[in-house]
Formats: structure tokens, sequence, C-alpha cells
């Protein structure tokens, strides 16, 4: 395609045109027709605004001298209301506004009544190629995002690998907070955003020697300072894209995610609800998926023992109200029911499928999470090393 025009034909989404004047809307639709664009005609600044809300327009064409709402008027809603559709505006001599302030009010260009169909095309042009050209920069940066964030969460993937202890933890913390999400109703939950923190929590061990993480033993003082640096450390691997806002809160979540209710924990030692919600919801679940896992010096603890330490933390480590929808949500799975998935339980069928249920304790199976990665490691050293945690076979990739 030249890069100096744009085939107007081509373009599928309507134009919205905003004038008073019967005439100059009927002349303004037949332009249009002729340079192949479908045009929406309204005569004041209101229908414009109502329609713009039931709708979405990529540009509006509009008049500045109209009754009831102006074109100024249109653009300042416009803007805030619907800040990626473009406005061009037309119209005659106007002594109130100029150029500069027109454009200063954010339309994308100006044309002076009376014009030339061929002014019209230029301009229309030149906004669609720079509409194309935005949406291009968008996609790309989006496929950016998406394969740095691919990238660090295969870092996570590969931190649960590192020895049977810690194989399948992040994606049963996201599992675990995913569930106890659906039972928060004080505030709205992103759970996409909550996903993707559940799973890149711990990135920040990627800094940790693997002495310390692998450690048979238990840690000493001058360790245990070490592995608490990882939630800055997770916080600075993501900083490269912090300019992303949904990366920036990714990245708050990581950092405060061992912070305590009581306002005693690390690293900036937040207090209450100053702790963000999504850092509150994985404190709950990634403590009690480390509280139930064994590691070599130490059994996991049962899930009912675990589930009266969390109580036993209310308000001190963990928020209450959070705490309490939990202790609600895990009594409830107590009953030994199985998944109400289980049978179609793609993960269930595969480790069937593939013999290794001989590795593998089916924990998780009997509460009804979502998601895949319903099983730990069970004791010994001969772990399938097909079977990732996120559920996956290596052979599948």
């Amino acid at each position: 395609m030249n890069r100096n025009r744009v085939d107007l034909a081509t373009i599928k989404e309507r134009v919205l045109v905003v004038d008073d004047d019967q005439d100059v809307l009927a002349m303004l639709q037949f332009q249009l027709l002729k340079l192949g664009l479908e045009a929406d005609m309204v005569n004041s600044g209101r229908q414009a605004v109502d329609l713009l809300a039931d709708h979405g327009y990529g540009l509006v064409i509009t008049d500045i001298g109209m009754p009831e709402m102006n074109g100024i008027e249109l653009l300042r809603s416009i803007r805030q209301h619907q800040p990626h559709t473009d406005v061009l505006v037309i119209s005659g001599y106007c002594d109130l506004y100029s150029f500069t302030d027109i454009i200063a009010e954010g339309a994308a260009d100006f044309i002076t009544k009376p014009f030339e169909r061929d002014e019209l095309k230029a301009k229309l042009q030149r906004i669609f190629r720079e509409r194309m050209l935005v949406a291009d920069l968008a996609r790309v940066k989006e496929k950016e995002k998406s394969f740095f964030l691919h990238i660090v969460e295969s870092l996570a993937i590969s931190l649960d690998e590192k020895d049977q202890y810690t194989h399948g933890h992040s994606r049963r913390v996201t599992n675990l907070a995913l569930e106890m999400a659906e039972h928060v109703t004080e505030e709205t939950v992103d759970v996409d955003l909550l996903s993707l923190c559940g799973m890149l929590h711990d990135i920040g061990k990627i800094g940790v020697p693997d002495r310390i993480l692998t450690s048979p033993d238990t840690l000493s003082e001058e360790e245990f300072e070490i592995i608490k640096k990882h939630p800055v450390q997770g916080a600075h691997i993501l900083q490269p894209m912090e300019s992303d806002e949904r990366i920036a809160e990714i990245s708050k979540v990581i950092k405060h995610h061992h912070e305590r209710f009581d306002g005693t924990g690390y690293p900036s030692g937040l207090r209450g609800t100053a702790i963000p919600l999504l850092a509150r919801i994985i404190a709950i679940a990634d403590s009690f998926d480390a509280m139930t896992s064994g590691r070599s010096y130490r059994e996991g603890l049962s899930i009912e023992t675990a589930i009266e330490e969390i109580r036993k933390n209310m308000g001190s480590q963990f928020d209450p109200v959070l705490a309490e929808k939990f202790i609600y949500l895990m009594e409830g799975n107590q009953d030994q029911t199985p998944c109400s998935r289980l049978l179609e339980c793609d993960i269930f069928l595969k480790i069937t499928k593939n013999d290794v249920s001989r590795f593998y304790k089916m924990q998780y199976c009997f509460a009804d999470f979502r998601g895949c990665a319903r099983y730990k490691i069970g004791d010994g050293d001969d772990s399938s090393l097909n079977l990732l945690p996120d559920g996956t076979f290596i052979m599948e990739r």
C-alpha cells in the first residue's frame, strides 16, 4: 500500500456527521458515499453524544456553530468519553475559535467551508492513515508485551522445576487465588491480572542462589534474609515494561505479596488495605500451598492444620475478611467430594493415560479448583520429566 494514500473504500467503520444545516448534511453524505464511506447523519451535538454512547465511531465530522451543544463542547465530550475517536471539524468563518483553539481541544484536523471534495478526501486519507499507523504500533506493542510476559512466565515455571518440592507451586497458588477471588464481593477483582500475578509472584527467586532454594535443611537467618529480597527482585525484573499500566500493577503485587496485614511484613511494611488487594489474596494462597507442601526436612501440614494456621493469623499476617472467605472455601472442600470436573479433567486423564500417576498424589482433586495442575509430586526422585507444572506434557509443546 502506498504510504501516502489510503483507499477509503476499504474503510469498514462508519463515520458520524454532525451539522444543524440539513443541506450540508445531504452534501456531506453524498461526498462521503462517492469516496466509499458510509455515514450516519445527525443535526445536533446532543444527538451525536447519544449515538457515540451506543456505537463506536472512529471518526466524527462536525460543524462548530450549532444550537444546544456546539462543536467545541462536542469535542470536549468526545475527548473525555471516546478518546480514541478522531474529529474532523468543518466550519465556516468563526470569530469565537481559531484554528489553534480547535486543534488544542483535540480535533484531528479542520476544513473551512466551502471546500472541494479533493480537500476532504486528502484530510480523510491522512486521518485514516494515522489511525492505521497507531493501530499497527499498538499491535506491535501488545505482541512485545505478550512475548515478554511469556518469557517471564516460562522462567517462573522453570523455578518450579528446580526440585520436587516446588514443582507446580506457582500454578497451584494461581488456582487457589482465582478460586478465592470468586468469593470476593467487597471489591472488583481483575481475574486475568490475578492469574498473571499468581504465576509470576516468585519470579524474583531467579536471583536467589540454588543452594538456598534447594537447601535440604531449614534456612539460616542469613539465608532467609537473602530469600526475603525476592519480591523486590521480582518487581525489578518487570521494570523494563512498567510503562504499561497492567505490568506496573503486576510488579506492585509481586513486590508486596509478603507484606503482613499488621504492617510487620516485607519489603515495605505496608499495613491493612494499603497492601494491594491482589497481593493480599496471593499471600493467603501462597502461604497455604507452602504449608501443605513437604520439604526434605519436614512433612507438609494437613489441610486441616493449615486452615487452623490461617485462622490463627487472621488480622496479623492475613487480611481477616479474605482469610475468612478462604477458610470457608477450604472447609467446604473437605467433605471429600471429588471435583465435579474430575472425570473430564484433562490433567487427570493425562496422568492416568501416561501411567505417571504413581509419581503424583492427587491432593487437590478433592476440591473444586478451576483449571489444571491439581497434582503434587509424590515422594521419590523418579518423577516424570514430561509433565510440566502448567499441566501440559513436553511432547505437546
